[in-house]
Parts: structure tokens; sequence; C-alpha cells
């Protein structure tokens, strides 16, 4: 099974709006939808909060290691700093990663500072 197939069949099992953040509820996408407000990571401002929407290219070794730490669509995160490396807040886990990793999520802003 590929990554992407493994993300869609973990879609299934997850009991939350799999799909909800999406909005055309595909939260494995190939890459970004041209109407999605979903962004970048690397756009958001430190100490902003987001919901994950979609995790661009699925299949790329760094997005296969976000999805195994938890970054998955629905997870709420928070941008804590950005240089020398992005480090974002995922429930009580902080994550440090390069800028390639952090252009793969996609996440829509909820206003919160």
């Amino acid at each position: 099974m590929n990554p992407v197939e493994w993300l869609r069949e973990l879609g299934t099992l997850v009991p939350r709006a799999w799909g909800r953040d999406c909005p055309r509820g595909l939260p494995v996408w190939e890459g970004p939808c041209p109407d999605c407000d979903a962004v970048a990571l690397t756009e958001l401002e430190e100490r902003a909060t987001a919901r994950v929407s979609c995790l661009e290219n699925p299949a790329h070794p760094a997005a296969i290691r976000l999805a195994s730490a938890g970054v998955l669509p629905g997870a709420e995160v928070t941008l804590l700093q950005r240089w020398p490396a992005f480090v974002l807040r995922l429930g009580y886990a902080e994550l440090a990663m390069d800028r390639e990793a952090a252009a793969l999520i996609r996440v829509r802003r909820d206003g919160t500072p």
C-alpha cells in the first residue's frame, strides 16, 4: 500500500469528520485545489493557530513522517517559530522541521492570534 492509499484508508478509520476542513472533502490530495483558501504552513505568522486542511504531495517522505507524527487533516497547530527551523505545536507536542517539510502542510487560518 502506498502512502496516499494509507492516508485515505486512515481517513475511513478516524472518528472525526476527516474531510471537514477541506472544502472538497479531499484531505489527501496530490496538490492544492485552485479554489481552496488553505495556505502552506510557511505562510503563517509566528504564534498563529490554524487547522490542517491537507498534506500536499502525501507520498513525499517528509509528508509520511509528518502524518506519522499526527500532522493530519483536522489537527489544530500553532506555529511557534519560523527560524532557524519551523516549530509547530500539535497538542502537547512540539515538532521542528525544515522549510521543505513545512511547505507540505496546508492549513486554514482560524483567526486565533
